[in-house]
């Protein structure tokens, strides 16, 4: 299965060979580009789960609370959520419980699919095991494989 999530141009430096001087070296400029594309994704897989909750009918201050909860109870940051699906969809059901889960996980995937303009043929109704935190795992791995090899 390939996934291709939209994605902004930037244009591609060329590399300088040894005479140019200065501080310039090419793994330096990778692992920027890597920590710049993966702070954006984060960002935008953010205003995925703010906008997912109000979907719920949580609003900002309940959304704090939530995020207060998560960081206390399961050890993860807004900004880990990327990073820790699982963990991160798990806490969420210890809040509201398997039935209000769902329906998170159902305002999620569409909220990602919407942003990250994942393919509609992209279903997860086709495979009861694939969650959110499935999605999103998918998406960080096709957006960012690896930092070792950006």
């Amino acid at each position: 299965m390939h996934l291709r999530v939209k994605e902004t141009v930037t244009e591609a430096l060329t590399e300088r060979g040894p005479s140019a001087g200065g501080l310039y070296h090419a793994n330096q400029v990778a692992a920027f580009d890597y920590s710049e594309r993966q702070a954006t994704l984060a960002a935008r897989i953010m205003n995925c789960i703010t906008r997912a909750f109000y979907a719920i009918g949580m609003g900002s201050q309940t959304q704090e609370v939530i995020f207060w909860n998560l960081y206390v109870t399961q050890n993860i940051g807004r900004d880990e959520i990327m990073d820790k699906p699982t963990q991160f969809i798990e806490g969420v059901k210890a809040i509201f419980g398997e039935a209000g889960t769902v329906v998170f996980e159902h305002m999620l995937i569409r909220e990602i699919k919407l942003e990250l303009g994942v393919p509609a043929d992209f279903d997860m109704e086709r495979d009861n095991e694939r969650r959110a935190s499935d999605l999103l795992s998918s998406i960080v791995h096709a957006e960012l494989g690896s930092p070792d090899n950006p």
